[in-house]
């Protein structure tokens, strides 16, 4: 009973995750062409090129700001209080987000356009939330596999999102019937939550770990190094898909309709490599998937710029969102099997908040790289790829050693 009950539940977060990506990813493929053609209005029509693209470059980074702010403390909260009062009040806030957004377009407010990246990116904290709740069902044996459901939610939702999004666009004229879809998606994921995931009660404080700041989790050397990669790895991430956009719509002059298939093309091989990583596990370390997941990444995205027709782009996607899928599960299991039980929710919150500091990271780098030419930013995405398969290999090479000089100490 216990196991159906707890397949019950990983399904209704896989679910949770795939309507709260889906909200998010709602109206990504109509902010580039927003910004960037004059004929929408969102800025005066004398704007620069360049202007236009700081622009959309801060409201893409305003998102993964108080991301990094909002995260740790809502995990925290949620090891404090219960994950799922604190997971309501994520979807409330996100909500409300994406009514701003939707008011932002309709105005043309290009402040309450940045408002609602505040407010969507402070409580977007959902997703820390749901992979501490899959952190607290797990076995050693089942954690690498129920995240890697988690992350199949999360690509599924950035297929529906996209798609549902670009299409509405094109279809509708109207770049703000996106958000108010978002704003629909993220109400049925709140009901959701509230009907059907199963309320557990905190840990008292007598029974809680010893209370740790984010700074002191952060430089716990078990964990330190797996923040690092965090950093690098969704840094290159969000090269990747912050300017992926931007290429397509300069260099192929795509629409929102053909960018939220470029998102499906990309999200597929992401489930793929979801679904693989749990295959894995049964026989590789958990090194041996960063390693690999990260050299993938790194070719897909090098590979990326060359392309000019569709097809050549979807061979691309194939390396790098499978790699992008194993990169992400390596990490992000390593850091909750180091963490605490009674910490997995400040663990994830932090996790979480760092890969959107390496995503604010990357919106500053890839900004000046586009000075030097719009392929710049795919150059650092790999390099930070193959910097993280290093990373992963001196950290196995490392652990090896400590077994190695732990075993002929052992008396006899």
């Amino acid at each position: 009973m216990e196991g159906i009950k707890g397949q019950a539940t990983l399904w209704v977060l896989v679910m949770t995750v795939i309507l709260a990506i889906a909200g998010f990813s709602l109206p990504s493929p109509v902010l580039a062409p927003l910004m960037l053609d004059p004929a929408q209005g969102m800025l005066t029509p004398q704007a620069s090129d360049w202007s236009r693209k700081v622009w959309l470059g801060v409201i893409m980074g305003l998102y993964p700001l108080f991301q990094l702010v909002g995260s740790p403390r809502l995990g925290r909260l949620s090891d404090r209080h219960g994950r799922k009062p604190i997971l309501m009040l994520c979807l409330i806030g996100v909500l409300a987000g994406y009514a701003l957004m939707a008011l932002g377009i309709v105005w043309r407010s290009l402040p309450l356009l940045l408002l609602s990246r505040v407010v969507e990116g402070f409580f977007n904290g959902n997703i820390a939330i749901v992979q501490a709740m899959a952190a607290d069902m797990s076995t050693t044996k089942t954690k690498t596999r129920n995240f890697a459901w988690i992350n199949i939610g999360m690509n599924l939702g950035w297929v529906v999102g996209p798609m549902i999004g670009g299409y509405a666009a094109v279809v509708s004229g109207d770049y703000s019937l996106a958000a108010w879809l978002a704003v629909a998606m993220t109400l049925v994921n709140l009901l959701l939550v509230l009907w059907l995931l199963p309320n557990k009660a905190p840990v008292s404080p007598s029974q809680q770990a010893p209370s740790l700041s984010s700074r002191q989790l952060l430089l716990q050397p078990a964990l330190l190094p797996y923040f690092v990669l965090t950093l690098l790895s969704y840094g290159a991430v969000q090269l990747y898909f912050t300017y992926f956009n931007v290429w397509l719509v300069e260099r192929l002059a795509w629409d929102p309709a053909q960018l939220a298939q470029a998102s499906v093309l990309v999200s597929l091989p992401m489930m793929a490599g979801s679904w693989l990583g749990a295959r894995f596990a049964h026989h590789w370390r958990g090194s041996s998937l960063g390693v690999v997941g990260h050299l993938l990444m790194a070719a897909g995205m090098l590979l990326f710029i060359l392309p000019s027709h569709w097809w050549g782009l979807a061979l691309t996607f194939i390396p790098a969102g499978i790699g992008m899928s194993l990169g992400v599960l390596a990490i992000s299991v390593a850091i909750s099997n180091r963490s605490h039980a009674e910490q997995q929710g400040q663990a994830m919150g932090l996790y979480r908040g760092l890969n959107v500091a390496g995503s604010i990271l990357a919106v500053v780098v890839g900004s000046l790289a586009l000075l030097a030419g719009t392929e710049w930013p795919f150059y650092l995405a790999a390099l930070s790829g193959v910097i993280c398969a290093i990373g992963f290999y001196g950290l196995r090479k490392r652990a090896d050693r400590r077994q190695r000089l732990a075993s002929c100490a052992e008396p006899g």
